[in-house]
Protein backbone atom coordinates (compact mmCIF):
# COMPACT_ATOMS: atom_id res chain seq x y z
CA UNK A 1 0.00 0.00 0.00
CA UNK A 2 0.59 3.78 -0.37
CA UNK A 3 0.56 5.14 2.51
CA UNK A 4 1.03 9.07 3.59
CA UNK A 5 2.04 9.94 7.26
CA UNK A 6 0.61 13.45 7.86
CA UNK A 7 2.07 14.89 11.32
CA UNK A 8 3.32 17.84 13.02
CA UNK A 9 6.88 16.29 14.22
CA UNK A 10 9.44 13.88 13.26
CA UNK A 11 12.52 12.38 14.54
CA UNK A 12 15.44 13.30 14.65
CA UNK A 13 14.13 16.67 12.30
CA UNK A 14 11.81 17.89 14.05
CA UNK A 15 11.35 16.65 17.55
CA UNK A 16 9.44 17.90 20.68
CA UNK A 17 8.24 14.26 22.46
CA UNK A 18 7.52 10.85 21.84
CA UNK A 19 5.06 11.58 18.79
CA UNK A 20 8.11 12.17 16.46
CA UNK A 21 9.65 9.30 17.51
CA UNK A 22 7.16 7.63 16.15
CA UNK A 23 6.87 9.19 13.25
CA UNK A 24 10.62 9.10 12.59
CA UNK A 25 10.58 5.56 13.04
CA UNK A 26 7.22 3.67 11.93
CA UNK A 27 7.73 4.42 8.61
CA UNK A 28 10.98 2.34 8.14
CA UNK A 29 9.46 -0.61 9.84
CA UNK A 30 6.88 -0.27 7.59
CA UNK A 31 8.71 -0.35 4.25
CA UNK A 32 10.53 -3.46 5.46
CA UNK A 33 6.87 -5.03 4.88
CA UNK A 34 6.32 -4.08 1.12
CA UNK A 35 4.99 -0.88 1.62
CA UNK A 36 5.46 2.85 0.42
CA UNK A 37 5.51 5.25 3.01
CA UNK A 38 5.44 8.68 2.96
CA UNK A 39 5.83 11.88 5.47
CA UNK A 40 4.58 14.85 5.15
CA UNK A 41 5.77 17.88 7.88
CA UNK A 42 4.88 21.62 7.74
CA UNK A 43 7.93 23.09 6.19
CA UNK A 44 9.09 25.25 9.74
CA UNK A 45 11.86 27.54 9.36
CA UNK A 46 14.23 25.99 11.31
CA UNK A 47 14.44 22.99 8.63
CA UNK A 48 17.22 24.11 6.96
CA UNK A 49 18.73 22.67 3.35
CA UNK A 50 21.27 21.06 5.46
CA UNK A 51 19.16 18.91 7.69
CA UNK A 52 16.35 18.29 4.55
CA UNK A 53 18.11 19.26 1.41
CA UNK A 54 15.43 19.79 -1.23
CA UNK A 55 15.07 17.07 -4.04
CA UNK A 56 12.47 18.61 -6.21
CA UNK A 57 9.28 20.83 -5.70
CA UNK A 58 6.23 18.03 -6.37
CA UNK A 59 3.20 20.59 -5.75
CA UNK A 60 3.19 24.36 -6.58
CA UNK A 61 -0.52 25.60 -5.84
CA UNK A 62 -2.39 28.27 -3.74
CA UNK A 63 -5.20 27.40 -1.13
CA UNK A 64 -8.28 29.55 0.01
CA UNK A 65 -7.29 31.20 3.29
CA UNK A 66 -8.35 33.87 5.39
CA UNK A 67 -10.64 35.09 1.98
CA UNK A 68 -7.35 35.03 0.10
CA UNK A 69 -5.26 32.65 -2.19
CA UNK A 70 -2.08 32.04 -0.34
CA UNK A 71 0.76 29.87 -2.07
CA UNK A 72 1.86 26.51 -0.74
CA UNK A 73 4.27 23.95 -1.99
CA UNK A 74 5.17 20.89 -1.45
CA UNK A 75 9.10 19.99 -1.46
CA UNK A 76 10.17 16.71 -1.40
CA UNK A 77 13.25 15.63 0.41
CA UNK A 78 14.35 12.38 2.75
CA UNK A 79 13.96 11.93 6.30
CA UNK A 80 17.23 10.50 7.33
CA UNK A 81 18.85 7.98 8.45
CA UNK A 82 15.91 6.00 7.41
CA UNK A 83 15.84 7.12 3.94
CA UNK A 84 11.90 7.35 4.48
CA UNK A 85 10.76 9.78 1.65
CA UNK A 86 9.77 13.30 3.23
CA UNK A 87 7.24 15.87 1.95
CA UNK A 88 7.44 19.61 3.14
CA UNK A 89 4.82 21.69 2.91
CA UNK A 90 5.52 25.35 2.67
CA UNK A 91 4.09 28.28 2.74
CA UNK A 92 5.08 32.24 3.83
CA UNK A 93 5.37 33.26 7.23
CA UNK A 94 2.97 30.60 8.81
CA UNK A 95 5.52 28.25 10.20
CA UNK A 96 8.25 30.49 11.00
CA UNK A 97 9.73 30.46 14.45
CA UNK A 98 12.13 28.36 16.53
CA UNK A 99 9.40 27.10 18.59
CA UNK A 100 7.10 24.65 17.25
CA UNK A 101 3.68 24.38 18.91
CA UNK A 102 4.00 27.87 21.04
CA UNK A 103 2.67 26.33 24.33
CA UNK A 104 4.54 28.84 26.66
CA UNK A 105 4.00 31.86 24.81
CA UNK A 106 0.44 32.91 26.29
CA UNK A 107 -3.55 33.30 24.89
CA UNK A 108 -1.57 34.86 21.16
CA UNK A 109 1.02 31.71 20.94
CA UNK A 110 -1.82 29.23 21.23
CA UNK A 111 -3.58 31.11 19.14
CA UNK A 112 -0.56 30.29 15.94
CA UNK A 113 -0.73 26.80 17.13
CA UNK A 114 -4.37 25.91 16.52
CA UNK A 115 -4.10 28.31 13.55
CA UNK A 116 -0.95 26.60 11.60
CA UNK A 117 -2.15 23.72 11.98
CA UNK A 118 -6.08 23.79 11.01
CA UNK A 119 -4.10 25.73 8.07
CA UNK A 120 -1.85 22.28 7.81
CA UNK A 121 -4.60 19.92 7.89
CA UNK A 122 -6.54 21.82 5.35
CA UNK A 123 -3.51 22.12 2.82
CA UNK A 124 -2.42 18.50 3.25
CA UNK A 125 -6.20 17.83 2.15
CA UNK A 126 -5.91 20.01 -0.86
CA UNK A 127 -2.59 18.68 -1.58
CA UNK A 128 -2.99 15.03 -1.25
CA UNK A 129 -4.62 14.22 -4.78
CA UNK A 130 -1.88 16.28 -6.44
CA UNK A 131 1.59 14.72 -5.79
CA UNK A 132 1.36 11.83 -8.58
CA UNK A 133 1.37 9.32 -6.14
CA UNK A 134 -1.69 7.32 -5.37
CA UNK A 135 -2.25 7.71 -1.71
CA UNK A 136 -4.14 4.00 -0.58
CA UNK A 137 -4.65 5.76 3.30
CA UNK A 138 -3.95 8.93 5.24
CA UNK A 139 -2.61 8.43 8.65
CA UNK A 140 -2.73 11.31 10.81
CA UNK A 141 -1.10 11.75 13.98
CA UNK A 142 -2.74 13.86 17.41
CA UNK A 143 -4.96 16.64 17.23
CA UNK A 144 -2.67 18.76 14.99
CA UNK A 145 -4.15 17.11 12.06
CA UNK A 146 -7.35 15.48 13.43
CA UNK A 147 -8.63 18.26 10.98
CA UNK A 148 -7.89 16.73 8.13
CA UNK A 149 -10.34 13.78 7.76
CA UNK A 150 -13.57 15.90 8.03
CA UNK A 151 -11.62 18.79 5.68
CA UNK A 152 -10.58 15.54 3.01
CA UNK A 153 -14.49 15.48 2.35
CA UNK A 154 -14.82 18.92 2.42
CA UNK A 155 -12.36 18.98 -0.41
CA UNK A 156 -13.90 15.79 -2.07
CA UNK A 157 -11.51 13.85 -1.69
CA UNK A 158 -12.07 10.26 -0.73
CA UNK A 159 -9.29 8.22 1.17
CA UNK A 160 -9.57 6.01 4.38
CA UNK A 161 -7.84 7.80 7.03
CA UNK A 162 -5.87 6.45 10.53
CA UNK A 163 -6.09 8.88 13.07
CA UNK A 164 -3.42 7.40 16.09
CA UNK A 165 -3.96 9.39 19.43
CA UNK A 166 -0.32 9.76 21.22
CA UNK A 167 -2.42 11.88 23.91
CA UNK A 168 -5.99 12.40 25.14
CA UNK A 169 -4.82 15.40 26.99
CA UNK A 170 -3.88 17.87 23.89
CA UNK A 171 -7.03 18.00 21.76
CA UNK A 172 -6.64 21.91 19.92
CA UNK A 173 -9.45 23.46 20.92
CA UNK A 174 -10.49 26.86 19.25
CA UNK A 175 -13.25 29.31 18.25
CA UNK A 176 -15.43 27.82 15.86
CA UNK A 177 -16.52 30.75 14.22
CA UNK A 178 -12.62 31.64 13.68
CA UNK A 179 -11.66 28.53 12.42
CA UNK A 180 -14.66 28.51 10.26
CA UNK A 181 -13.66 32.63 8.97
CA UNK A 182 -9.93 30.26 8.15
CA UNK A 183 -11.38 27.95 5.94
CA UNK A 184 -13.92 29.80 4.33
CA UNK A 185 -16.63 27.60 5.20
CA UNK A 186 -20.00 28.11 7.38
CA UNK A 187 -19.43 24.95 9.14
CA UNK A 188 -22.96 23.57 9.21
CA UNK A 189 -22.39 21.65 6.26
CA UNK A 190 -19.38 19.29 7.35
CA UNK A 191 -19.66 16.08 8.88
CA UNK A 192 -16.89 16.27 12.17
CA UNK A 193 -17.14 19.88 12.43
CA UNK A 194 -20.45 20.31 13.92
CA UNK A 195 -19.62 18.67 17.03
CA UNK A 196 -18.62 22.13 19.51
CA UNK A 197 -18.08 22.48 23.53
CA UNK A 198 -20.09 24.90 25.76
CA UNK A 199 -17.96 28.21 24.96
CA UNK A 200 -18.70 26.77 20.56
CA UNK A 201 -14.87 25.77 20.78
CA UNK A 202 -14.40 23.04 17.67
CA UNK A 203 -11.88 20.57 18.99
CA UNK A 204 -9.89 19.00 16.28
CA UNK A 205 -8.90 15.30 18.28
CA UNK A 206 -12.80 15.09 18.67
CA UNK A 207 -13.37 15.81 14.96
CA UNK A 208 -11.12 13.54 14.04
CA UNK A 209 -12.27 10.83 16.42
CA UNK A 210 -15.40 11.28 15.06
CA UNK A 211 -14.44 11.19 11.28
CA UNK A 212 -11.42 8.95 10.78
CA UNK A 213 -12.14 5.52 9.34
CA UNK A 214 -10.13 3.59 11.91
CA UNK A 215 -9.07 5.07 15.30
CA UNK A 216 -6.02 3.97 17.44
CA UNK A 217 -3.85 4.56 20.10
CA UNK A 218 -0.76 3.95 21.61
CA UNK A 219 -1.17 0.92 24.35
CA UNK A 220 -4.18 -1.78 24.31
CA UNK A 221 -4.31 -0.77 28.21
CA UNK A 222 -4.47 2.98 27.12
CA UNK A 223 -7.59 2.51 24.81
CA UNK A 224 -9.27 0.97 27.53
CA UNK A 225 -8.83 3.39 29.56
CA UNK A 226 -9.82 6.60 27.38
CA UNK A 227 -13.26 5.11 27.73
CA UNK A 228 -13.75 6.22 31.04
CA UNK A 229 -14.18 9.62 32.42
CA UNK A 230 -10.66 9.58 34.07
CA UNK A 231 -8.43 8.93 31.04
CA UNK A 232 -10.93 10.51 28.42
CA UNK A 233 -10.14 13.65 29.22
CA UNK A 234 -13.97 14.32 27.88
CA UNK A 235 -13.35 12.63 24.92
CA UNK A 236 -14.63 9.18 26.41
CA UNK A 237 -18.16 9.19 24.86
CA UNK A 238 -17.01 9.87 21.34
CA UNK A 239 -14.47 6.86 21.60
CA UNK A 240 -17.44 4.95 23.05
CA UNK A 241 -19.84 5.81 20.33
CA UNK A 242 -17.32 4.85 17.21
CA UNK A 243 -19.11 1.25 16.26
CA UNK A 244 -15.30 -0.40 16.14
CA UNK A 245 -14.54 1.30 19.05
CA UNK A 246 -10.47 2.38 19.59
CA UNK A 247 -7.36 -0.19 18.71
CA UNK A 248 -4.34 -0.26 20.88
CA UNK A 249 -1.09 -0.92 19.26
CA UNK A 250 2.52 -0.42 21.91
CA UNK A 251 4.89 1.35 20.04
CA UNK A 252 8.47 0.48 19.63
CA UNK A 253 12.02 1.70 19.75
CA UNK A 254 14.48 2.00 17.58
CA UNK A 255 16.61 -1.38 18.37
CA UNK A 256 19.69 -0.18 16.22
CA UNK A 257 20.08 3.39 18.38
CA UNK A 258 19.32 2.03 21.96
CA UNK A 259 21.52 -1.43 21.84
CA UNK A 260 24.11 -1.60 24.88
CA UNK A 261 26.01 -3.58 22.24
CA UNK A 262 27.01 -0.85 20.18
CA UNK A 263 25.90 2.04 21.63
CA UNK A 264 29.12 4.79 21.27
CA UNK A 265 27.59 7.18 24.30
CA UNK A 266 28.54 4.89 26.58
CA UNK A 267 31.49 4.47 28.18
CA UNK A 268 31.22 0.30 28.23
CA UNK A 269 29.19 -1.37 25.66
CA UNK A 270 27.68 -4.75 26.90
CA UNK A 271 25.50 -7.79 26.11
CA UNK A 272 22.66 -9.08 28.35
CA UNK A 273 25.61 -12.13 29.32
CA UNK A 274 27.76 -9.17 30.04
CA UNK A 275 26.05 -7.09 31.80
CA UNK A 276 27.00 -7.66 35.49
CA UNK A 277 30.61 -6.33 34.60
CA UNK A 278 29.25 -3.26 31.60
CA UNK A 279 26.75 -1.89 33.95
CA UNK A 280 29.18 -1.95 36.72
CA UNK A 281 31.81 -0.13 34.41
CA UNK A 282 29.32 2.53 33.28
CA UNK A 283 27.68 2.93 37.09
CA UNK A 284 31.18 4.26 37.91
CA UNK A 285 31.93 5.95 35.16
CA UNK A 286 28.76 8.15 35.34
CA UNK A 287 29.08 8.63 39.76
CA UNK A 288 32.27 10.01 37.94
CA UNK A 289 31.14 12.12 35.29
CA UNK A 290 28.38 13.91 38.02
CA UNK A 291 30.37 13.81 41.31
CA UNK A 292 28.44 11.27 42.97
CA UNK A 293 30.59 9.01 45.41
CA UNK A 294 31.80 5.06 44.10
CA UNK A 295 29.08 3.10 46.28
CA UNK A 296 28.16 -0.56 46.43
CA UNK A 297 24.85 0.59 46.67
CA UNK A 298 22.11 0.33 43.50
CA UNK A 299 21.60 3.07 41.32
CA UNK A 300 18.23 4.46 40.18
CA UNK A 301 17.21 6.54 37.34
CA UNK A 302 14.69 8.66 35.77
CA UNK A 303 14.87 10.33 33.00
CA UNK A 304 11.50 12.23 31.51
CA UNK A 305 9.35 15.31 31.71
CA UNK A 306 9.30 16.18 34.98
CA UNK A 307 5.21 16.43 35.67
CA UNK A 308 2.90 15.19 38.21
CA UNK A 309 1.52 12.98 35.35
CA UNK A 310 5.01 11.15 35.23
CA UNK A 311 4.71 10.69 38.99
CA UNK A 312 7.69 12.59 39.77
CA UNK A 313 6.50 14.55 42.51
CA UNK A 314 5.81 10.74 44.25
CA UNK A 315 9.85 10.02 43.21
CA UNK A 316 10.76 12.78 45.02
CA UNK A 317 8.87 12.04 48.12
CA UNK A 318 10.76 8.58 48.38
CA UNK A 319 14.33 9.86 47.78
CA UNK A 320 15.11 9.68 51.52
CA UNK A 321 13.79 6.50 51.78
CA UNK A 322 16.21 5.27 48.74
CA UNK A 323 19.67 7.41 50.05
CA UNK A 324 19.15 5.77 53.47
CA UNK A 325 19.17 2.17 52.21
CA UNK A 326 22.44 2.91 50.26
CA UNK A 327 21.09 3.92 47.13
CA UNK A 328 21.54 6.44 44.78
CA UNK A 329 18.86 8.86 42.65
CA UNK A 330 20.12 10.51 39.12
CA UNK A 331 17.25 12.39 37.56
CA UNK A 332 17.35 13.99 34.12
CA UNK A 333 14.75 16.26 32.66
CA UNK A 334 12.68 19.54 32.58
CA UNK A 335 9.34 20.43 32.91
CA UNK A 336 6.40 21.91 35.32
CA UNK A 337 8.75 24.74 37.54
CA UNK A 338 7.26 23.53 40.55
CA UNK A 339 8.02 20.03 39.85
CA UNK A 340 11.01 21.39 39.08
CA UNK A 341 11.90 22.88 42.37
CA UNK A 342 10.12 19.64 43.98
CA UNK A 343 12.92 17.29 42.56
CA UNK A 344 15.85 19.94 43.27
CA UNK A 345 14.88 20.31 46.71
CA UNK A 346 14.31 16.85 47.66
CA UNK A 347 17.65 15.69 45.88
CA UNK A 348 19.79 18.73 47.64
CA UNK A 349 18.93 17.26 50.55
CA UNK A 350 21.31 13.95 49.77
CA UNK A 351 24.26 16.29 47.64
CA UNK A 352 26.75 13.40 47.99
CA UNK A 353 23.84 10.64 46.62
CA UNK A 354 21.53 12.00 44.15
CA UNK A 355 22.00 14.75 41.06
CA UNK A 356 19.30 16.07 39.50
CA UNK A 357 20.08 17.60 35.52
CA UNK A 358 17.31 19.90 34.72
CA UNK A 359 18.19 19.76 30.50
CA UNK A 360 17.07 17.08 28.07
CA UNK A 361 20.47 15.75 27.12
CA UNK A 362 20.16 12.33 24.27
CA UNK A 363 23.84 11.57 24.92
CA UNK A 364 23.75 11.83 29.09
CA UNK A 365 20.17 9.67 28.80
CA UNK A 366 21.98 6.62 27.35
CA UNK A 367 24.62 6.99 29.92
CA UNK A 368 22.15 7.27 32.51
CA UNK A 369 20.36 4.05 31.17
CA UNK A 370 23.66 2.38 30.94
CA UNK A 371 24.48 2.65 34.28
CA UNK A 372 20.91 2.58 36.48
CA UNK A 373 20.33 -0.50 38.20
CA UNK A 374 16.67 0.50 38.76
CA UNK A 375 14.42 3.09 36.19
CA UNK A 376 11.53 5.48 37.97
CA UNK A 377 8.56 5.66 36.08
CA UNK A 378 5.72 5.85 38.27
CA UNK A 379 3.37 7.92 35.74
CA UNK A 380 -0.20 8.99 36.79
CA UNK A 381 -1.42 8.06 33.12
CA UNK A 382 0.79 6.67 30.10
CA UNK A 383 -0.52 6.16 26.76
CA UNK A 384 2.88 4.44 26.10
CA UNK A 385 6.04 5.49 27.05
CA UNK A 386 9.26 4.65 25.29
CA UNK A 387 11.42 5.17 28.84
CA UNK A 388 10.68 1.80 30.26
CA UNK A 389 11.14 0.00 26.94
CA UNK A 390 14.80 2.15 26.43
CA UNK A 391 15.47 1.27 30.10
CA UNK A 392 14.80 -2.58 29.39
CA UNK A 393 17.12 -2.54 26.80
CA UNK A 394 20.00 -1.40 28.68
CA UNK A 395 18.99 -3.83 31.82
CA UNK A 396 17.95 -0.89 34.22
CA UNK A 397 14.85 -2.76 35.66
CA UNK A 398 11.55 -0.47 35.44
CA UNK A 399 9.89 0.39 38.36
CA UNK A 400 6.30 1.48 37.41
CA UNK A 401 2.59 2.65 37.92
CA UNK A 402 0.42 0.07 36.33
CA UNK A 403 -1.33 2.17 34.19
CA UNK A 404 -1.61 2.54 30.22
CA UNK A 405 1.25 1.49 28.18
CA UNK A 406 3.39 0.26 31.31
CA UNK A 407 1.03 -1.93 32.07
CA UNK A 408 1.62 -3.36 28.34
CA UNK A 409 5.15 -3.69 28.58
CA UNK A 410 6.10 -4.64 32.48
CA UNK A 411 5.18 -7.38 34.02
CA UNK A 412 5.61 -7.17 37.69
CA UNK A 413 7.89 -10.01 39.07
CA UNK A 414 5.89 -10.68 42.16
CA UNK A 415 2.98 -12.05 40.32
CA UNK A 416 4.87 -13.79 37.32
CA UNK A 417 7.71 -16.24 36.49
CA UNK A 418 9.04 -14.46 33.75
CA UNK A 419 8.80 -11.15 35.67
CA UNK A 420 10.84 -7.79 33.62
CA UNK A 421 10.23 -5.04 36.91
CA UNK A 422 7.96 -3.94 39.60
CA UNK A 423 4.31 -2.62 39.38
CA UNK A 424 2.48 -0.88 41.56
CA UNK A 425 -1.23 0.31 41.54
CA UNK A 426 -2.26 3.52 43.64
CA UNK A 427 -0.48 6.84 42.52
CA UNK A 428 0.51 7.29 45.86
CA UNK A 429 4.09 7.76 48.15
CA UNK A 430 3.32 4.97 50.07
CA UNK A 431 2.86 2.53 47.35
CA UNK A 432 5.91 3.16 45.71
CA UNK A 433 7.52 3.25 48.66
CA UNK A 434 6.39 -0.88 49.00
CA UNK A 435 7.81 -1.02 45.73
CA UNK A 436 11.47 0.39 46.56
CA UNK A 437 11.74 -1.86 49.07
CA UNK A 438 11.11 -5.14 46.71
CA UNK A 439 13.22 -3.74 44.50
CA UNK A 440 16.30 -3.21 47.28
CA UNK A 441 15.64 -6.61 48.45
CA UNK A 442 16.44 -7.71 44.46
CA UNK A 443 19.24 -5.94 44.29
CA UNK A 444 21.21 -8.24 46.85
CA UNK A 445 19.95 -11.15 45.28
CA UNK A 446 22.34 -11.14 42.56
CA UNK A 447 20.88 -14.69 40.33
CA UNK A 448 17.47 -13.46 40.41
CA UNK A 449 18.39 -9.60 39.68
CA UNK A 450 20.73 -10.74 36.79
CA UNK A 451 17.68 -12.85 35.30
CA UNK A 452 15.81 -10.42 35.41
CA UNK A 453 18.06 -8.24 33.91
CA UNK A 454 18.15 -10.99 31.10
CA UNK A 455 14.71 -10.84 30.51
CA UNK A 456 14.51 -7.35 30.35
CA UNK A 457 17.60 -6.71 27.68
CA UNK A 458 15.78 -9.67 25.06
CA UNK A 459 12.25 -8.39 24.96
CA UNK A 460 11.40 -7.77 21.55
CA UNK A 461 10.80 -4.01 21.38
CA UNK A 462 11.52 -3.44 18.10
CA UNK A 463 9.30 -1.39 15.49
CA UNK A 464 8.77 -4.82 13.66
CA UNK A 465 6.32 -6.09 16.41
CA UNK A 466 4.19 -3.10 15.91
CA UNK A 467 4.40 -2.46 11.95
CA UNK A 468 2.72 -5.77 11.05
CA UNK A 469 -0.51 -4.67 13.82
CA UNK A 470 -0.46 -1.56 11.74
CA UNK A 471 0.07 -2.89 8.11
CA UNK A 472 -3.29 -5.14 9.16
CA UNK A 473 -5.31 -2.07 10.27
CA UNK A 474 -4.45 -0.30 6.98
CA UNK A 475 -5.93 -3.52 4.96
CA UNK A 476 -9.06 -3.27 7.72
CA UNK A 477 -9.35 0.52 6.88
CA UNK A 478 -9.43 -0.06 3.17
CA UNK A 479 -11.78 -2.74 3.35
CA UNK A 480 -14.06 -0.63 5.90
CA UNK A 481 -13.99 2.41 4.07
CA UNK A 482 -15.13 0.85 0.72
CA UNK A 483 -17.90 -0.67 2.48
CA UNK A 484 -19.35 2.37 3.57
Amino acid sequence: MNILFVASEAAPLIKVGGLADVVGALPSALSALGHDVRVMLPKYSVITADRAPEKRIVVETVVLWRGQQVPVKVIESTLLPTATTLYLLETPTLFEGDAIYYEHNGPEGIRLAEERYTFFSWAAAHCATLLNWPINVIHCHDWHTGLLPALLAVKKVRLPTMLTIHNMESQGRWRAEEVFSWLGLTGHEVPGLEFRDVDNNLNALQSGIRTATVVTTVSPQYAIEVLSPLYGAGLERDIQSRPDGMRGIVNGIDVAVFNPETDSRIPAQYSASTAVVGKLINKRALRKELGLPDSDGPLFGLVGRLTSQKGVDLVASVIGDIVNAGGQVVILGSGVPEVEELVVSATKAFPSACKTILRFDAALAQRIYAASDFFLMPSRFEPCGLGQMIAMRYGAIPIVRDTGGLHDTVRDTSLHPDGTGFVFSDPIAGALRTTIVAALRLYHEHDKLQAVRTRDMTEDFSWARSASDYSNLYTYARKSYIET
